[in-house]
């Protein structure tokens, strides 16, 4: 239920839920604002316009924690939600929130597809026998996919202890694989989510941390985190889970030392927004991209990083916050 005053962008679920926080939206924002860099940073390596250590040191510090400190985030407030709604209630709260925009992009993205063919680097015809199979096992879109099944997860674990759901998710987490690739998926990611349910509300503490020991705690995590990477590349099935809580770990740090700040509000306005920058950054960062190389003539890398990057971050949560004047609700949840 919407209560006067409010509007569909401050109650629908943008990937996660929980208590409102200005810190865990601030995270939020750090988050997805370095899955918009990545995607972009991809876009223009796949072109050949960036080469060398530069970006893979880049692509491998990112991915070493941005998606893993959604999940972690994910898990927060998860058995406060599963007692406020119960079993059914959550499943189909989540249902709405989360499969439900999986399965709606997938259609739009697959319909829009000979139209935006000839801007993308790769493209296979649409098929319906290879849609449907690409739907099935989360290809499409694989974070909103393993997230679903990583929050059912989350609520058949619920009356475990903290420790004995986080111990059993890491041992399945470094398993070998084993069954289909979202199998595999779900198993690596829900360490972070039965990380974040261990924490649960005392995340609230970090809002009262010093911020010299949170400076210090940032450069302590975040040179662990450039180290690592540097000296091992890209963080295996045997340093992931490691390297996802530290990168996660430093980002509340970062968040705690931006909370006041400006940019800290800016961050915030983006990570209430993150649903709607995951679903429709691709079509903002590639509008951007083509007017630059094709309006413009130009392929300078600094530009097609920072300008896709940005439209893509922006353009998507003006969408967000507008939804209710622009009757756009139903892309994000279902409408019924």
């Amino acid at each position: 239920m919407i209560e006067r005053g409010q509007t569909a962008a401050d109650t629908a679920e943008p990937i996660t839920s929980g208590k409102r926080s200005h810190l865990v939206d601030l995270v939020k924002g750090l988050a997805i604002l370095l899955v918009v860099y990545g995607h972009t940073a991809q876009g223009v390596a796949h072109r050949g316009w960036w080469t060398g250590p530069g970006m893979a040191f880049s692509e491998d510090f990112i991915y070493s924690f941005h998606m893993p400190a959604f999940f972690f985030v994910s898990g927060l407030f998860v058995l406060g939600s599963i007692r406020r709604r119960g079993a059914s209630n959550y499943t189909l709260e989540k249902f709405k929130t989360i499969l439900y925009p999986y399965l709606l992009f997938a259609v739009i993205t697959a319909a829009l597809g000979p139209l935006t063919r000839r801007f993308q680097v790769t493209y296979s015809p649409f098929h319906w026998k290879a849609f449907l199979l690409n739907v099935a096992d989360g290809s499409v879109s694989w974070f909103l996919f393993t997230l679903f099944f990583c929050l059912l997860l989350a609520l058949l674990t619920a009356r475990l202890p903290n420790w004995l759901r986080f111990l059993l998710a890491v041992v399945a987490g470094i398993s070998p694989v084993y069954g289909s690739y979202i199998i595999d998926r779900v198993l690596r990611e829900f360490c972070f989510v039965a990380a974040g349910m261990w924490v649960g509300n005392h995340i609230f503490m970090l809002e009262r941390l010093e911020k010299t020991k949170a400076a210090l705690g940032l450069v302590l995590l975040g040179g662990f985190q450039v180290v690592t990477i540097y000296f091992y590349g890209y963080a295996g099935r045997w340093n992931y889970i490691l390297m996802g809580l530290t990168g996660t770990a430093a980002l509340f740090l970062l968040a705690r030392l931006l909370e006041k700040h400006r940019v800290g509000d800016a961050l915030g306005w983006l990570g209430r927004a993150s649903l709607a920058t995951f679903l429709l950054s691709a079509f903002a960062q590639g509008a951007t991209r083509v007017v630059l190389s094709n309006v413009f003539h130009t392929n300078n890398l600094w530009l097609q990083l920072l300008l896709p990057t940005a439209f893509a971050a922006v353009l998507p949560a003006i969408v967000w916050y507008q939804q209710d004047q622009w009757r756009l609700g139903w892309l994000f949840h279902w409408p019924f």
